[in-house]
């Protein structure tokens, strides 16, 4: 009973579906868990980069045997070997490397920010995509419904030879081509609700609900692409000090138990030691190879360049969205109030053509004219209103402000 009432509880929730529960549910989305995954990728590659600053231990286990050997040298060798390495110094290219990887976690870091916030906005443009489907489909079906009503009543005037049957077939042409608009309206909304789904993470089953957005208050632009193309130019000037003629220092200690037989000891003076410590310094730098590490640098720093001057025309590119988006939404609110004006006069302008054509003052063609003008007016009114809450969304988007936070503010 318990479980039932859970279900029923999930299902009435999803019933009621709107931007307050379809926007948490984007965030686990496949594409946002990917980008996260990205992170954990980041973060253990950081950690392999830490060992190159601890030694490495090894274990080796040595069988050889010749068949020929030197009466004074052993033609059988057998034993184990442990030893330890350590590098003390690289030329920096560890510490280049550890600079690397936190710019590029920065860098993952902010593209799972940025995919959300892409996914939302995704998200939020497919919502009101079916809402104003749905819309539409809505007033089709007020259309559908007037029409119906007529052609009842001119069936009974027909009948009773009140009224001729062009007017009757004119109608019921008028109601089938409002048959065919809903069904290619049902195509689209199904074709919404397999994306809004998709995006969302949730099932969708009934009409959902309309939700107004908040007004953003937009500030200087924070975008999370930028500043994970700037971690990743980072990522490159950290990767031009790779590239160094500055020697490397190696430390490295051995212990091996070896061994030997089949070879004349000399009377004891030739006996190879079962025991053997061995340590060892080495320094090694690169004094000539034809400028290699210096052009290796070059290109590293080009490279750098190059970013530097991509994300510099992306956030121009960025800055001018921002601003046709700011636009975008006064231009939205003007074109919203005026569908809104459009809609009351027609709806008026209707209802006097109505009473005239009941009364045979006017012909059937401009009856269903007004019909559909009143019909396209109560669409294009919808379509405005949802546009106006796209336009808001594409602003925040466009300046990298969080888009939850519209609907927060809206509770």
């Amino acid at each position: 009973m318990r479980y039932t009432a859970l279900l029923l509880l999930v299902s009435q929730s999803l019933m009621c579906a709107d931007l307050t529960s379809l926007l948490p549910n984007a965030k686990t989305n496949l594409r946002i868990a990917s980008a996260r995954l990205e992170i954990q990728k980041s973060a253990e590659q950081l950690d392999e980069a830490k060992t190159a600053y601890f030694p490495t231990v090894t274990a080796t286990a040595l069988y050889k045997k010749k068949d020929k050997t030197p009466a004074f040298e052993p033609n059988k060798i057998q034993g184990a070997e442990l030893g330890a390495q350590i590098s003390v110094f690289d030329g920096f290219r560890r510490e280049a490397l550890l600079d690397a990887l936190h710019a590029s976690m920065a860098s993952a870091t902010h593209s799972l920010a940025q995919e959300e916030q892409n996914v939302l906005m995704e998200t939020i443009a497919s919502y009101y995509d079916y809402l104003d489907t749905q819309d539409r489909l809505s007033a089709n079906q007020e259309k559908k419904k007037e029409l119906n009503a007529e052609v009842e009543r001119y069936e009974i005037l027909v009948k009773n030879d009140l009224a001729t049957t062009d007017i009757l077939k004119s109608l019921i042409a008028s109601r089938l081509e409002a048959d065919y608009d809903e069904q290619n309206l049902k195509m689209l909304l199904e074709k919404h609700r397999k994306n809004l789904e998709l995006l969302s993470a949730t099932p969708i089953h009934e009409a959902i609900e309309y939700q107004e957005l908040a007004q953003p208050t937009l500030r200087v632009m924070e975008r999370h692409d930028l500043q994970s193309d700037q971690a990743k130019i980072d990522i490159l000037r950290n990767t031009e000090d790779r590239y160094t003629y500055l020697p490397s220092i190696t430390l490295e200690a051995k212990h091996k138990y070896m061994e030997y037989s089949g070879y004349d000891t000399m009377g004891g003076t030739n006996i190879q030691p079962l025991n053997q410590n061995e340590i060892t310094a080495s320094l090694s730098m690169t004094l000539f190879d034809m400028g290699r590490i210096a052009k290796e640098r070059e290109q590293a720093r080009i490279d750098t360049l190059k970013a530097k001057n991509l994300l510099d025309y992306k956030t121009q590119s960025l800055n001018n969205d921002a601003e046709i988006a700011l636009m975008s939404i006064q231009t939205s609110q003007h074109a919203y109030e005026a569908a809104k004006a459009e809609e009351a006069a027609r709806s008026e302008a209707f209802g006097f053509i109505k009473q005239r054509f009941e009364a045979g003052l006017v012909n059937t063609t401009t009856y269903l004219s007004e019909l559909t003008n009143l019909t396209y007016s109560r669409a294009k009114t919808y379509n405005a209103r949802n546009t106006l809450q796209v336009a808001k969304a594409s602003a925040a988007y466009a300046y990298g402000i969080d888009l939850m936070t519209l609907i927060e503010e809206k509770k």
